[in-house]
């Protein structure tokens, strides 16, 4: 057998010639031996014929199929494009218009419903018939540079990007979670859906990087149901968890109220990795107050670059507790980060200069190859740094007097009033800071792009908040024209499908002329909005033309 050259294929190939016996992964009561998933893997690529770095979809729910299926494909020479059967139809008729992929992965659970999706002439490969098929001996060798798996995403601006990784851009993306401590024989529950990147990296780490690893997959109507998704944590013996920052409030919450399964739930867990939105500081004090051994990590990082960026939380539960945002960390293994000030003639912020933001640049073999069919959206976010290419984040950052990245925000939503460029995040920190017992999160954005006017959307279980204290905190606090216009209080941020705020759903607040402290029903404003609310308008009569003196 020729094994994949210099690649993911050759870790795991290794693996498993070397632990043929040792259970790979499992599904309920369901298990393969790394053996048995070898030879599933070598089915599926010896069947599919492609020629190298061909898409090839797959349009499975969890299971393990979806295991064998995904390094299958990038056995075989493939692309592997995942479609998530729980994403809107649209939005996977839009993926393979625009990729034109000739074959889709599917098995009995999503054959029908792809059917009835697409209705493109596209050949349906059903996994489980695959998987009887008898075996050769003969694997294709693979080049370091030909793609090895393409995902899609909206970003923060609503514009789809298709990225295309290479097989060199995903180990060096995978190598880093070597320096995070995992032993031999951690247990991994898969939990994050096919549409984010990083699943990828809870399914490969386990199988590639952990000795004699496990990967346990999460069924795929577990993971908003708590006393499941505990219960598995717990029969499981799960050592290793990924997890968002909105599934850690669930789960904080729940177990919050149920002090059995808080302790067995956390019981073998040692490693905690957060990715996605920014966490909340008091979320981590809470979880170490949970469980004094487990070891937590924070993950920034985009499709684009997988995990570049991350630090340990070594923070003791005072001073998380005390603290109003955390920096995300530096750059990992692989990468290298700059900080450029894009108004002051791209000038390389030094670590030492605490005070100007500027954009997240970005270098290293984890970085993507391109945008699929995209050549001036890739030139675009490239730039040469001494002799170095970069990719331009998009993302807003300051250092700390540590030297450590503080995330402020996108550069798309900058936000400037009367010409002065407003940092949200400080606001955000005040009007919390304002109430920490009754307001747990804070969004601030500005009205429109033609108003010059800031709205807060303060997260509360409190529907009669006062706001007019809110505001006066402000003024005592803030400058003038940082100050919000509007305060509306919700019980929860409207959240896309990757876990990021749905700006789309945000109820906009009544410009009427003649309102005081109204409060205005979820129905009454904005039926899309799952999360109960109501809105505080500003404390005085107001027409369109003075509301930014509110």
């Amino acid at each position: 057998m020729i094994l994949p050259s210099n690649n993911i294929l050759e870790l795991f190939f290794k693996v498993a010639h070397a632990s043929p016996n040792q259970v790979a992964i499992e599904l309920d009561e369901q298990t393969w031996t790394y053996g048995e998933l070898l030879m599933n893997v070598i089915r599926i690529a010896q069947h599919l014929q492609i020629e190298i770095g061909e898409i090839v979809y797959q349009y499975v729910d969890r299971s393990l199929e979806m295991v064998c299926g995904l390094l299958g494909i990038m056995c075989a020479g493939g692309a592997y494009c995942p479609l998530s059967p729980i994403d809107p139809s649209m939005c996977v008729r839009a993926l393979i218009d625009k990729t034109k992929g000739r074959c889709v992965l599917v098995h009995e659970n999503t054959c029908d419903k792809f059917s009835n999706t697409i209705s493109e002439q596209i050949q349906m490969i059903n996994l489980e018939h695959l998987l009887l098929a008898d075996i050769t001996e003969e694997v294709a060798e693979k080049k370091n540079d030909s793609p090895s798996f393409i995902i899609c995403t909206s970003g923060t601006t609503g514009e789809q990007k298709i990225i295309v990784h290479t097989h060199a851009s995903l180990i060096a993306g995978v190598h880093h979670l070597m320096i995070w401590n995992t032993k031999h024989g951690d247990k991994v529950l898969q939990v994050v859906a096919s549409s984010w990147a990083i699943h990828l990296f809870e399914i490969l780490m386990p199988l590639v990087i952990v000795p004699s690893g496990t990967l346990v997959l999460l069924p795929p109507e577990d993971n908003w149901n708590m006393t499941r998704f505990c219960k598995i944590i717990e029969e499981k013996q799960i050592t290793v968890l990924f997890i968002n920052p909105s599934l850690l409030k669930v789960l904080l919450d729940y177990l919050e109220l149920n002090n059995r399964e808080r302790n067995q739930t956390l019981e073998r867990v040692r490693i905690l990795w957060i990715s996605g939105e920014s966490p909340k500081a008091q979320h981590l004090a809470k979880i170490k107050s949970f469980s004094s051994q487990v070891r937590i990590f924070l993950i920034f990082g985009m499709s684009e670059t997988n995990a570049a960026i991350g630090r340990e939380i070594e923070e003791s539960i005072d001073e998380l507790t005390d603290l109003s945002i955390l920096p995300i960390g530096c750059s990992l293994a692989e990468y290298r980060c700059l900080l450029v000030d894009e108004s002051n003639d791209e000038q390389v912020i030094s670590p030492l200069d605490t005070n100007t933001i500027g954009q997240i640049y970005l270098a290293g073999a984890g970085l993507f190859q391109c945008y699929y069919n995209n050549p001036e959206l890739t030139s675009r976010t490239r730039v040469i740094i001494n002799n170095e290419e970069f990719f331009k984040t998009g993302d807003l950052a300051c250092y700390n007097e540590k030297s450590e990245l503080v995330h402020v925000g996108r550069i798309e939503f900058q936000i400037k009033i009367d010409d002065q460029r407003i940092e949200t995040a400080e606001v955000e920190r005040t009007i919390i800071a304002c109430c920490p017992n009754e307001i747990s999160n804070c969004f601030v954005t500005k009205l429109s792009q033609d108003e010059d006017l800031l709205v807060a959307y303060v997260i509360s279980d409190n529907s009669q908040l006062d706001t007019e204290s809110i505001r006066n905190y402000c003024k005592d606090h803030l400058r003038k024209y940082m100050i919000p216009s509007y305060f509306i209080v919700l019980d929860k941020l409207p959240l896309n499908a990757k876990g990021k705020v749905d700006r789309k759903q945000l109820p906009l607040p009544s410009l009427s002329s003649n309102v005081s402290m109204q409060f205005v029903k979820p129905d009454e404003l904005l039926p899309s909005v799952v999360s109960e609310f109501n809105v505080c308008l500003p404390d005085k009569t107001l027409s369109k033309g003075n509301l930014s003196n509110a």
